[in-house]
């Protein structure tokens, strides 16, 4: 855990306009939003935090201190031994989006594959609580990561408890640095991209397995032709499960969607070529030994 140190008044200052400027450009204002240094960080603060109130919900002289209301006041988050498990709202890497019921009955949703994505409407409409890095389709910092709560689900006192949790965070130059983004004329707050299934007959016949709507596609590849490609940062390997995901970017301001479907068609016809170029190659440099 970092050590307590609370910030300075610049430094709350500048937290209290990051947390206002998110509210105005990704329609927060229903939510309470605090930040973390990563998503483990975030996991540990969130579980102590509701580990602290099931044990007080369970104490008798809690009750003395503090209005009964305000400990009930408490959606019910699966704990196991202490923890609670981030869940996914876009499951990576099959592309499948998972309700946010269902995130939130196994434990807290994961967002970062859905915040400031055209799934940015759904999320913030149904969800109570998540975790969402920044740097994924909202182009912000690495090194910050957003917990949401929507204020009518959680009391005073729980968002209370976390304010206090996150003031002793070294966040500082994340902060500013996501802040110094945000000023910049050319950054847009969304990832705009949508992309529809896809079915490739050349170089081989490959057809898609994400769900439509999302800003990238998935595909299961031959394991030779996967090894013969290079992850980037518009396409991801995952050689594990023999699944590739190519990405898709427009930047928007999250009214209007861009379907890129016939964009990374194109674009994968090339890289898969290219990629067939490399393994036959490799294939006559192994038969003529060299």
């Amino acid at each position: 855990m970092v050590p307590l140190s609370l910030p300075s008044e610049r430094a709350s200052e500048a937290r209290d306009r990051l947390r206002i400027t998110l509210s105005r450009l990704y329609k927060l204002e229903q939510f309470d939003l605090f930040f973390a240094p990563s998503l483990h960080v975030a996991r540990v603060l969130l579980s102590q935090l509701f580990l602290r109130q099931e044990q007080a919900r369970n104490q008798t002289r809690y009750a003395s201190h503090y209005p009964v209301t305000e400990l009930n006041v408490l959606p019910a988050i699966p704990l196991m031994a202490g923890n609670i498990t981030l869940i996914p709202h876009v499951d990576i890497p099959h592309g499948v989006v998972r309700t946010l019921s269902d995130c939130q009955q196994q434990g807290v949703t994961e967002a970062s594959e859905s915040f400031a994505s055209m799934l940015h409407e759904k999320l913030i409409n149904e969800a109570q609580l998540f975790v969402s890095r920044l740097d994924r389709h909202a182009e912000l910092g690495s090194d910050i990561v957003l917990v949401a709560l929507r204020t009518h689900d959680f009391s005073t006192l729980v968002r209370s408890e976390l304010r206090l949790f996150e003031q002793g965070l070294a966040l500082d130059s994340a902060i500013q640095q996501t802040l110094n983004r945000i000023d910049d004329e050319h950054w847009r707050p969304y990832n705009a991209a949508v992309v529809d299934r896809i079915s490739l007959s050349t170089p081989l016949s490959l057809n898609s397995s994400h769900q439509p709507g999302l800003p990238f596609a998935t595909f299961t590849l031959p394991t030779p032709l996967l090894a013969s490609l290079k992850s980037t940062e518009e396409l991801v390997l995952w050689p594990q499960q023999a699944r590739m995901q190519i990405n898709a970017n427009v930047r928007g301001g999250g009214k209007k969607s861009v379907n890129m479907t016939h964009y990374l068609s194109k674009r994968l016809q090339n890289l898969l070529a290219q990629g067939y170029k490399s393994e036959n190659g490799a294939r006559a440099d192994r038969r003529t030994g060299f």
